[in-house]
């Protein structure tokens, strides 16, 4: 048994090692060799009011931006990928309200935001509804659906108050270098250096309030506290480093 798993395991890093020399044609079979543990991943949201085949694909995109980033002289591929997939959870809970509409609408709300967040990462900004139209082949007016009805969905699930940065850690200095060890992060998007920017008072400007944030960027309150809520998570991983 011991010995399969060894054979798994170096059957895996030479996919792995294949794909990130440019062999795009095994990413196929990389996936295939991860859909245990991606399903072990799954089941544990089996009971989620969200339609499975929507969470197997969000768990995917997840493995799949596990194998761009990994490091073999960091931890084994199996452990970096059961790290990515740790996301699920936010991803469900985020969404789970979209549980309540049929599974076909639940799938394409899934694409939707895999791309969304795949085209933020190749921009460094939220794409415009005619970059996601285009990317999607998707009329604009489609877009613009989609995302009013993320945003009444995320309002049911996200309480006024509910954000990372209002807990007492900021208050210190190990928090501040934190922050500021994100901050210069080249991976984070500009919109997640200007939430900084405002809740912190970085640059010398003034600290400003979720409201406040929300005004100056243009967006809702909700999608400001996922901003929050997607550098909190980065956060914490920089805290185990």
């Amino acid at each position: 048994m011991e010995t399969q798993k060894h054979l798994n395991k170096q059957k895996e890093l030479e996919l792995w090692k294949k794909y990130k020399s440019g062999n795009k044609s095994v990413l196929g079979d990389l996936v295939i060799s991860m859909d245990p543990l991606i399903q072990s991943q799954v089941e544990r949201f089996s009971r989620a009011p969200l339609p499975r085949t929507a969470i197997e694909a969000e768990a995917r995109r997840l493995a799949v931006k596990a194998f761009e980033d990994y490091n073999p002289h960091k931890a084994g591929l199996s452990t970096h990928v059961t790290n990515h997939l740790k996301h699920l959870q936010r991803y469900v809970a985020d969404y789970q309200n979209v549980g309540r509409i049929p599974e076909n609408r639940a799938i394409a709300i899934s694409r939707f935001t895999n791309v969304k967040s795949e085209l933020s990462e190749r921009l460094g900004r939220s794409p415009s509804t005619i970059e996601l139209a285009d990317e999607l082949q998707w009329a604009p007016a489609e877009i613009n659906r989609m995302e009013r009805e993320l945003r009444n969905d995320l309002s049911m699930t996200t309480g006024p108050d509910d954000d990372f940065f209002d807990s007492d850690f900021n208050k210190t200095d190990e928090g501040m270098e934190l922050v500021q060890f994100v901050y210069w992060d080249p991976t984070i998007s500009n919109e997640h250096k200007k939430y900084l920017e405002y809740r912190f008072g970085l640059n010398g400007g003034p600290k400003l309030d979720i409201k406040q944030i929300a005004l100056k960027l243009n967006r809702s309150e909700t999608y400001v506290r996922k901003l929050g809520s997607d550098l909190g998570e980065k956060i914490a991983r920089a805290q185990q480093l």
